[in-house]
């Protein structure tokens, strides 16, 4: 969300017209999302476009939820908007509960993502004091 003039924050679902639920119920909270190129010019709230511009990389609707610090509803609300203009496209996340998905590569790549984020944190810290 972003601050209006005076200082005020946008409500969560001027975004979104005021609608709190997708109507489409395919989307849960660990769909990936990932953004299409080409919808340069095309006109779209600020909040669509940062949804967009997040999903150049696939991202699940949490994910996007958490970043955006927007609520889930709101998050379902625009992926369907913009999967509907064919902006993004969306898949159920894998299931990693068969043992032959989670690989040796898989777990180092979290493993360097956690240490990655760890380490940032640490050091926004060590500044903040």
């Amino acid at each position: 969300m972003t601050a209006a003039s005076g200082g005020r924050r946008t409500r969560p679902y001027a975004g979104t017209g005021g609608r709190t639920q997708a109507p489409d119920a395919t989307l849960s909270i660990d769909t990936q999302i990932t953004a299409h190129t080409g919808h340069e010019g095309r006109l779209l709230s600020e909040q669509h476009q940062l949804v967009l511009d997040l999903c150049s990389e696939p991202r699940a609707v949490s994910e996007l939820a958490g970043l955006l610090q927007l609520p889930v509803g709101v998050i379902t609300v625009m992926v369907t908007d913009l999967r509907q203009r064919q902006m993004v496209s969306t898949r159920a996340p894998v299931d990693m509960s068969r043992n032959d998905n989670v690989t040796h590569r898989l777990m180092e790549r979290v493993h360097a993502a956690l240490q990655a984020q760890y380490e940032e944190e640490t050091r926004g810290a060590r500044g903040a004091n």
